[in-house]
């Protein structure tokens, strides 16, 4: 196997596109019709990369022996013994050591070094006892806070946060919450079972019915999946119910009209994977998660797409677009 591709298998180089749009599209609520100095954006996508790396290395390092159990991530150089543990976890120290570094010598704020801290503290938490606790939702909310804090410190970099920045934060830590606390748990159901983890759909009740890809979902569970994607889909309407864009009317009412559409298809989606019991239940796949992702993404375009700068637009654009390619490309 080439460097290159230890390389794209070892950073997981296709999910950096979400972890820098976190930041970056925070950065564009406050700053909508103008980009960054090019230095302040160099910077933050350097942090973004400190974090991505710290946030997936540390998971890599801590869930080794159900991986190699589960047999989940076999292409993985960590699990192939292509490299150890130990250069592992040197790796993510040095990343997360090198995005303080970066931004102290950034020219820093007490409040940008509070929100990279926790940021970087709350997936190292998530990463180390997320499995290993009896009370999982806690290390999930605790995940949330980490990228919501990445978000908050992406428009602080720039400016003054805006009641439009908070409210993309939270968005951005809701759903986290859900993919990481319910959608991915549902997922690995069997595999967390057969390793001993113990995740928030296993402490709600979640198991296996036999001979069938179907799982029990009890309804405790139910509801709080449902609440949370509900509080996703309120949310992406708030900022366009506010009209924290400024829109005239009736653009606003079309542009309202187009995400309320969007939101009830998928909430309807989603909520098959969420229900026990019922004859539309659906057993989640990853492609189903690949989906929401894409929901998450076609919301804030609509929302966000006239109110941004043409070099907003193309900025993101190659900011989410470069890693999935890179990936690709990478052999």
């Amino acid at each position: 196997m080439s460097w290159f591709a230890l390389f794209n298998q070892h950073v997981y180089l296709s999910r950096f596109a979400f972890t820098l749009f976190v930041p970056l599209m925070s950065v564009a609520t406050v700053t909508p019709k103008q980009l960054p100095q090019f230095s302040t954006l160099l910077v933050i996508i350097l942090v973004a990369w400190g974090f991505h790396m710290t946030f997936y290395g540390m998971n890599d390092v801590t869930d080794y022996e159900l991986d190699k159990v589960l047999g989940r991530k076999d292409d993985h150089p960590l699990v192939r013994g292509e490299m150890s543990r130990r250069t592992a976890l040197i790796i993510t120290l040095l990343h997360t050591v090198g995005a303080l570094i970066i931004e102290i010598l950034s020219g820093t704020t007490l409040r940008l070094m509070i929100l990279l801290i926790i940021a970087l503290g709350g997936v190292i938490i998530y990463d180390v006892f997320s499995k290993k606790n009896s009370f999982p939702p806690l290390t999930d909310a605790i995940e949330s806070i980490g990228f919501i804090a990445l978000s908050l410190y992406g428009a602080d970099k720039v400016g003054e946060p805006n009641a439009l920045s908070i409210i993309l934060a939270i968005t951005f830590g809701v759903f986290l919450n859900f993919i990481t606390g319910s959608f991915l748990g549902i997922v690995d159901l069997h595999g967390d079972l057969k390793g001993g983890a113990f995740t928030t759909p296993i402490w709600f009740g979640n198991r296996p019915i036999e001979n069938s890809e179907l799982t029990f979902i009890p309804k405790s569970l139910s509801i709080f999946g449902i609440s949370q994607i509900a509080l996703l889909v309120i949310l992406n309407l708030l900022p366009l119910l506010r009209n924290d864009f400024n829109y005239q009317q009736p653009f606003l009412t079309i542009i309202t009209t187009i995400n309320i559409i969007v939101s009830l298809i998928m909430f309807i989606y989603i909520t098959r994977f969420l229900i026990s019991g019922v004859t539309w239940q659906k057993a989640p796949h990853d492609i189903d998660l690949d989906l929401l992702a894409a929901y998450s993404v076609l919301i804030l375009a609509v929302s966000y797409y006239s109110y941004l700068s043409t070099a907003w637009i193309i900025t993101l654009a190659i900011a989410v677009s470069s890693p999935l390619i890179a990936s690709k490309l990478i052999k």
